[in-house]
Protein backbone atom coordinates (compact mmCIF):
# COMPACT_ATOMS: atom_id res chain seq x y z
CA UNK A 1 0.00 0.00 0.00
CA UNK A 2 1.58 3.34 -1.06
CA UNK A 3 2.52 5.81 1.68
CA UNK A 4 -0.05 8.54 2.18
CA UNK A 5 1.08 12.00 1.07
CA UNK A 6 0.72 14.70 3.72
CA UNK A 7 -1.78 17.41 2.82
CA UNK A 8 -0.29 20.91 3.16
CA UNK A 9 -2.43 24.06 3.17
CA UNK A 10 -1.69 27.76 3.66
CA UNK A 11 -3.92 30.59 4.87
CA UNK A 12 -3.70 34.34 5.32
CA UNK A 13 -5.54 36.20 8.09
CA UNK A 14 -5.58 40.00 8.35
CA UNK A 15 -6.67 42.42 11.05
CA UNK A 16 -8.93 41.03 13.78
CA UNK A 17 -8.77 37.58 12.19
CA UNK A 18 -4.97 37.67 12.44
CA UNK A 19 -5.12 38.57 16.13
CA UNK A 20 -7.50 35.66 16.71
CA UNK A 21 -5.15 33.32 14.83
CA UNK A 22 -2.10 34.49 16.77
CA UNK A 23 -3.94 34.15 20.08
CA UNK A 24 -4.91 30.60 19.21
CA UNK A 25 -1.34 29.75 18.20
CA UNK A 26 0.30 31.16 21.35
CA UNK A 27 1.57 27.75 22.48
CA UNK A 28 3.03 27.05 19.01
CA UNK A 29 4.79 30.41 19.00
CA UNK A 30 6.26 29.96 22.47
CA UNK A 31 7.55 26.47 21.66
CA UNK A 32 9.57 27.97 18.79
CA UNK A 33 10.42 31.39 20.29
CA UNK A 34 14.01 32.00 21.38
CA UNK A 35 13.73 35.65 22.46
CA UNK A 36 11.23 37.87 24.25
CA UNK A 37 10.47 39.78 21.05
CA UNK A 38 9.36 36.60 19.29
CA UNK A 39 7.11 35.43 22.14
CA UNK A 40 3.32 35.22 22.00
CA UNK A 41 3.10 38.00 24.62
CA UNK A 42 5.14 40.34 22.41
CA UNK A 43 3.28 39.50 19.20
CA UNK A 44 -0.11 39.75 20.89
CA UNK A 45 0.69 43.17 22.36
CA UNK A 46 2.01 44.35 18.99
CA UNK A 47 -1.10 43.14 17.16
CA UNK A 48 -3.38 44.88 19.65
CA UNK A 49 -1.63 48.21 20.05
CA UNK A 50 0.89 49.10 17.34
CA UNK A 51 -0.08 50.91 14.13
CA UNK A 52 -0.82 48.89 11.02
CA UNK A 53 -2.83 45.75 10.46
CA UNK A 54 -1.50 42.45 11.79
CA UNK A 55 -1.16 39.62 9.28
CA UNK A 56 -0.82 35.92 10.13
CA UNK A 57 0.27 33.55 7.34
CA UNK A 58 0.08 29.91 8.39
CA UNK A 59 1.18 26.60 6.95
CA UNK A 60 -0.67 23.48 8.07
CA UNK A 61 0.28 19.90 7.35
CA UNK A 62 -2.55 17.43 7.86
CA UNK A 63 -4.28 20.12 9.90
CA UNK A 64 -1.38 20.79 12.28
CA UNK A 65 0.46 24.13 12.13
CA UNK A 66 4.04 23.73 10.90
CA UNK A 67 4.79 27.32 9.86
CA UNK A 68 3.78 30.85 10.81
CA UNK A 69 4.72 34.38 9.75
CA UNK A 70 3.51 37.22 11.98
CA UNK A 71 3.65 40.39 9.89
CA UNK A 72 2.24 43.91 9.87
CA UNK A 73 1.05 45.93 6.91
CA UNK A 74 0.62 49.66 6.44
CA UNK A 75 -0.47 51.62 3.40
CA UNK A 76 1.23 54.92 2.62
CA UNK A 77 1.05 56.97 -0.59
CA UNK A 78 -0.51 54.05 -2.45
CA UNK A 79 2.21 51.58 -1.39
CA UNK A 80 1.57 48.54 0.79
CA UNK A 81 4.45 48.32 3.25
CA UNK A 82 5.15 45.01 4.98
CA UNK A 83 7.33 44.35 8.02
CA UNK A 84 7.58 41.83 10.83
CA UNK A 85 4.99 42.33 13.55
CA UNK A 86 6.57 44.73 16.04
CA UNK A 87 8.58 46.43 13.30
CA UNK A 88 11.49 48.56 14.40
CA UNK A 89 10.95 47.71 18.07
CA UNK A 90 12.12 44.12 17.50
CA UNK A 91 15.67 43.21 18.43
CA UNK A 92 14.95 39.67 17.27
CA UNK A 93 12.34 38.50 14.77
CA UNK A 94 11.33 35.02 13.73
CA UNK A 95 9.54 33.32 10.83
CA UNK A 96 8.41 30.14 12.56
CA UNK A 97 8.69 26.73 10.90
CA UNK A 98 9.04 23.10 11.94
CA UNK A 99 11.36 21.94 9.17
CA UNK A 100 12.92 22.88 5.84
CA UNK A 101 9.87 21.78 3.83
CA UNK A 102 7.57 23.93 5.96
CA UNK A 103 9.99 26.85 5.58
CA UNK A 104 9.86 26.56 1.80
CA UNK A 105 6.06 26.47 1.75
CA UNK A 106 5.93 29.45 4.12
CA UNK A 107 8.29 31.44 1.90
CA UNK A 108 6.08 30.72 -1.12
CA UNK A 109 2.93 31.72 0.80
CA UNK A 110 4.47 35.01 1.94
CA UNK A 111 5.77 35.81 -1.56
CA UNK A 112 2.41 34.99 -3.19
CA UNK A 113 0.52 37.17 -0.73
CA UNK A 114 2.91 40.10 -1.24
CA UNK A 115 2.81 39.80 -5.01
CA UNK A 116 -0.98 40.07 -4.80
CA UNK A 117 -0.58 43.77 -4.04
CA UNK A 118 -0.04 46.20 -6.91
CA UNK A 119 2.62 48.37 -5.28
CA UNK A 120 4.48 47.07 -2.25
CA UNK A 121 7.68 47.23 -0.28
CA UNK A 122 9.03 44.66 2.13
CA UNK A 123 11.46 45.19 5.03
CA UNK A 124 11.78 42.16 7.29
CA UNK A 125 14.37 43.12 9.89
CA UNK A 126 16.29 41.32 12.64
CA UNK A 127 15.98 37.85 11.12
CA UNK A 128 18.56 35.11 11.56
CA UNK A 129 20.92 35.08 8.53
CA UNK A 130 20.63 31.30 8.26
CA UNK A 131 16.81 31.27 8.21
CA UNK A 132 15.66 29.12 5.23
CA UNK A 133 12.51 31.25 4.88
CA UNK A 134 14.77 34.24 4.28
CA UNK A 135 16.59 32.34 1.54
CA UNK A 136 13.30 31.22 0.04
CA UNK A 137 11.95 34.77 -0.10
CA UNK A 138 15.13 36.11 -1.62
CA UNK A 139 14.90 33.53 -4.40
CA UNK A 140 11.24 34.30 -5.07
CA UNK A 141 11.28 38.11 -5.01
CA UNK A 142 13.31 39.59 -7.88
CA UNK A 143 15.67 42.33 -6.76
CA UNK A 144 15.48 41.32 -3.09
CA UNK A 145 18.58 42.09 -1.05
CA UNK A 146 19.78 41.04 2.39
CA UNK A 147 21.75 43.53 4.48
CA UNK A 148 23.41 43.13 7.86
CA UNK A 149 21.59 44.58 10.83
CA UNK A 150 23.16 46.70 13.56
CA UNK A 151 25.76 45.20 15.90
CA UNK A 152 24.46 43.40 18.98
CA UNK A 153 27.19 43.25 21.66
CA UNK A 154 27.08 40.51 24.28
CA UNK A 155 28.99 38.83 27.06
CA UNK A 156 29.51 35.12 26.50
CA UNK A 157 30.35 33.23 29.68
CA UNK A 158 29.75 35.95 32.29
CA UNK A 159 31.60 34.95 35.44
CA UNK A 160 33.39 32.03 33.76
CA UNK A 161 35.23 32.62 30.50
CA UNK A 162 34.58 36.38 30.83
CA UNK A 163 35.56 38.21 34.00
CA UNK A 164 34.53 41.75 34.81
CA UNK A 165 37.44 44.13 35.16
CA UNK A 166 38.11 45.78 38.49
CA UNK A 167 37.35 49.19 36.95
CA UNK A 168 33.88 48.08 35.82
CA UNK A 169 33.10 46.56 39.22
CA UNK A 170 34.08 49.84 40.91
CA UNK A 171 31.82 52.10 38.81
CA UNK A 172 28.60 51.47 40.78
CA UNK A 173 30.44 52.00 44.07
CA UNK A 174 31.82 55.32 42.80
CA UNK A 175 28.31 56.51 41.93
CA UNK A 176 26.86 55.39 45.26
CA UNK A 177 29.71 57.05 47.17
CA UNK A 178 29.00 60.28 45.32
CA UNK A 179 25.37 60.13 46.40
CA UNK A 180 26.36 59.51 49.99
CA UNK A 181 28.85 62.38 49.99
CA UNK A 182 26.05 64.66 48.76
CA UNK A 183 23.89 63.59 51.67
CA UNK A 184 21.48 61.48 49.62
CA UNK A 185 20.29 58.11 50.88
CA UNK A 186 19.97 55.94 47.76
CA UNK A 187 18.49 52.46 47.60
CA UNK A 188 19.06 49.78 44.97
CA UNK A 189 15.95 47.70 44.31
CA UNK A 190 15.15 44.58 42.35
CA UNK A 191 11.51 44.24 41.31
CA UNK A 192 10.05 41.12 39.71
CA UNK A 193 6.48 41.00 41.01
CA UNK A 194 3.34 42.54 39.44
CA UNK A 195 2.64 44.84 42.38
CA UNK A 196 6.17 46.24 42.34
CA UNK A 197 6.09 46.81 38.59
CA UNK A 198 2.76 48.61 38.81
CA UNK A 199 4.17 50.88 41.50
CA UNK A 200 7.32 51.87 39.60
CA UNK A 201 6.31 51.58 35.93
CA UNK A 202 4.88 55.14 35.56
CA UNK A 203 8.07 56.64 37.03
CA UNK A 204 10.25 54.45 34.80
CA UNK A 205 8.34 55.59 31.72
CA UNK A 206 8.83 59.22 32.75
CA UNK A 207 12.58 58.58 33.16
CA UNK A 208 12.76 56.92 29.74
CA UNK A 209 10.94 59.77 27.99
CA UNK A 210 12.81 62.49 29.86
CA UNK A 211 16.22 61.03 29.03
CA UNK A 212 15.30 60.54 25.36
CA UNK A 213 14.20 64.17 25.14
CA UNK A 214 17.33 65.33 26.96
CA UNK A 215 19.41 63.47 24.38
CA UNK A 216 17.72 65.41 21.59
CA UNK A 217 15.39 62.76 20.21
CA UNK A 218 11.79 61.76 20.38
CA UNK A 219 10.94 58.86 22.63
CA UNK A 220 9.07 55.80 21.38
CA UNK A 221 6.90 56.20 24.45
CA UNK A 222 5.69 59.66 23.39
CA UNK A 223 3.31 57.79 21.09
CA UNK A 224 0.22 56.55 23.01
CA UNK A 225 -0.03 53.37 20.94
CA UNK A 226 3.63 52.44 21.49
CA UNK A 227 3.32 53.23 25.18
CA UNK A 228 0.26 50.97 25.43
CA UNK A 229 2.23 48.22 23.68
CA UNK A 230 5.19 48.70 26.04
CA UNK A 231 3.02 48.54 29.14
CA UNK A 232 1.04 45.54 27.91
CA UNK A 233 4.14 43.54 27.04
CA UNK A 234 5.98 44.37 30.27
CA UNK A 235 2.95 43.33 32.33
CA UNK A 236 2.69 40.06 30.41
CA UNK A 237 6.43 39.40 30.83
CA UNK A 238 6.18 40.02 34.58
CA UNK A 239 3.24 37.60 34.82
CA UNK A 240 5.34 34.98 33.03
CA UNK A 241 8.29 35.50 35.39
CA UNK A 242 10.48 36.69 32.50
CA UNK A 243 11.02 40.35 33.52
CA UNK A 244 13.01 41.97 36.31
CA UNK A 245 13.62 45.65 36.96
CA UNK A 246 16.71 47.07 38.69
CA UNK A 247 16.14 50.53 40.17
CA UNK A 248 18.22 53.17 41.91
CA UNK A 249 15.93 55.42 43.96
CA UNK A 250 16.13 58.28 46.41
CA UNK A 251 12.82 58.22 48.23
CA UNK A 252 10.24 57.99 45.45
CA UNK A 253 12.58 59.50 42.84
CA UNK A 254 13.98 57.10 40.23
CA UNK A 255 17.59 57.96 39.35
CA UNK A 256 17.97 55.14 36.84
CA UNK A 257 16.59 51.77 35.85
CA UNK A 258 17.41 48.65 33.87
CA UNK A 259 14.79 46.11 32.84
CA UNK A 260 15.94 42.65 31.79
CA UNK A 261 14.25 39.72 30.09
CA UNK A 262 15.29 36.13 30.71
CA UNK A 263 15.29 33.88 27.63
CA UNK A 264 16.47 30.47 28.77
CA UNK A 265 20.19 30.76 29.46
CA UNK A 266 20.34 34.32 28.09
CA UNK A 267 19.70 37.50 30.04
CA UNK A 268 18.83 40.45 27.76
CA UNK A 269 18.82 44.14 28.69
CA UNK A 270 15.40 45.15 27.38
CA UNK A 271 15.40 48.77 28.51
CA UNK A 272 17.34 51.15 30.72
CA UNK A 273 18.00 54.85 31.24
CA UNK A 274 19.50 57.35 33.64
CA UNK A 275 17.20 60.12 34.87
CA UNK A 276 17.90 63.35 33.01
CA UNK A 277 17.90 65.49 36.17
CA UNK A 278 20.24 63.07 37.98
CA UNK A 279 22.94 62.49 35.39
CA UNK A 280 25.70 63.24 37.88
CA UNK A 281 24.96 60.02 39.76
CA UNK A 282 24.98 57.68 36.76
CA UNK A 283 21.98 55.69 37.93
CA UNK A 284 21.65 53.92 34.60
CA UNK A 285 25.15 52.45 34.89
CA UNK A 286 24.49 51.38 38.50
CA UNK A 287 21.38 49.48 37.41
CA UNK A 288 22.96 47.99 34.28
CA UNK A 289 25.91 46.72 36.30
CA UNK A 290 23.50 45.21 38.82
CA UNK A 291 21.93 43.30 35.92
CA UNK A 292 25.33 42.16 34.65
CA UNK A 293 26.33 41.06 38.15
CA UNK A 294 23.13 39.05 38.35
CA UNK A 295 24.16 37.22 35.18
CA UNK A 296 27.63 36.63 36.63
CA UNK A 297 26.18 35.17 39.84
CA UNK A 298 23.63 32.89 38.15
CA UNK A 299 25.19 29.62 36.89
CA UNK A 300 22.16 29.11 34.67
CA UNK A 301 22.94 32.26 32.63
CA UNK A 302 25.57 31.75 29.92
CA UNK A 303 25.06 34.98 27.92
CA UNK A 304 24.31 38.61 28.73
CA UNK A 305 22.84 40.32 25.65
CA UNK A 306 22.97 44.13 25.34
CA UNK A 307 20.75 44.05 22.21
CA UNK A 308 21.15 46.46 19.30
CA UNK A 309 23.70 49.25 19.08
CA UNK A 310 27.39 49.54 19.84
CA UNK A 311 28.16 52.10 22.56
CA UNK A 312 30.92 52.66 25.10
CA UNK A 313 28.62 51.41 27.86
CA UNK A 314 28.09 48.05 26.15
CA UNK A 315 31.05 45.80 26.77
CA UNK A 316 31.78 42.12 26.30
CA UNK A 317 33.63 39.56 24.25
CA UNK A 318 31.26 38.86 21.36
CA UNK A 319 28.98 40.52 18.85
CA UNK A 320 26.36 39.26 16.43
CA UNK A 321 24.39 40.76 13.56
CA UNK A 322 20.90 39.78 12.52
CA UNK A 323 19.87 40.80 8.99
CA UNK A 324 17.13 42.52 7.01
CA UNK A 325 15.46 41.42 3.78
CA UNK A 326 14.45 44.30 1.51
CA UNK A 327 12.38 44.08 -1.63
CA UNK A 328 9.91 46.19 -3.60
CA UNK A 329 7.51 45.72 -6.48
CA UNK A 330 9.08 48.65 -8.37
CA UNK A 331 12.61 50.01 -8.29
CA UNK A 332 11.37 53.56 -7.77
CA UNK A 333 9.73 52.60 -4.45
CA UNK A 334 13.03 51.42 -3.02
CA UNK A 335 14.79 54.51 -4.40
CA UNK A 336 12.24 56.87 -2.80
CA UNK A 337 12.50 55.05 0.54
CA UNK A 338 16.29 55.34 0.50
CA UNK A 339 16.13 59.04 -0.45
CA UNK A 340 13.70 59.80 2.38
CA UNK A 341 15.93 58.02 4.91
CA UNK A 342 18.97 60.01 3.77
CA UNK A 343 17.00 63.26 3.86
CA UNK A 344 15.85 62.65 7.43
CA UNK A 345 19.43 61.96 8.49
CA UNK A 346 20.69 65.14 6.80
CA UNK A 347 18.02 67.33 8.42
CA UNK A 348 18.73 65.89 11.86
CA UNK A 349 22.47 66.40 11.40
CA UNK A 350 21.95 70.05 10.42
CA UNK A 351 19.77 70.96 13.41
CA UNK A 352 21.48 72.23 16.57
CA UNK A 353 21.00 70.01 19.63
CA UNK A 354 18.74 72.56 21.34
CA UNK A 355 16.38 72.58 18.35
CA UNK A 356 16.24 68.80 18.24
CA UNK A 357 15.37 68.71 21.96
CA UNK A 358 12.57 71.25 21.48
CA UNK A 359 11.10 69.19 18.64
CA UNK A 360 11.33 66.00 20.70
CA UNK A 361 9.57 67.59 23.66
CA UNK A 362 6.53 68.72 21.67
Amino acid sequence: MPARTAVTATAVAVGAAALTELTGLASYVDRHSTAFSTSSAWLGAAARHLPGEPVAITVRRDGAVVGLAALAVRRRRGVTRVEVLGGGLNDYAELFHDDVDAADVLAEAIAAWIRGHRRWSLALSQLAPEDPVLAGLRARLPGATVVAGPPMPRIDGPGTTYRLSRNRRRKPHTALNRLASDGLAATSLEVDDPEGFERWLPAVIDVRRGRDHGSGRRSHLDDPATRAFYEAFVRAAVAEGRARMHLLVVGEEVLGFATTMTDGATLRLYDGRVAQDWLRYRGGIVCEMAAVQRAVADPGITTFDWLRGRTEAKFGNAEIHRCELRAASHAWIGAVDAWEARARSRVKAMLPDAAVRRIAER
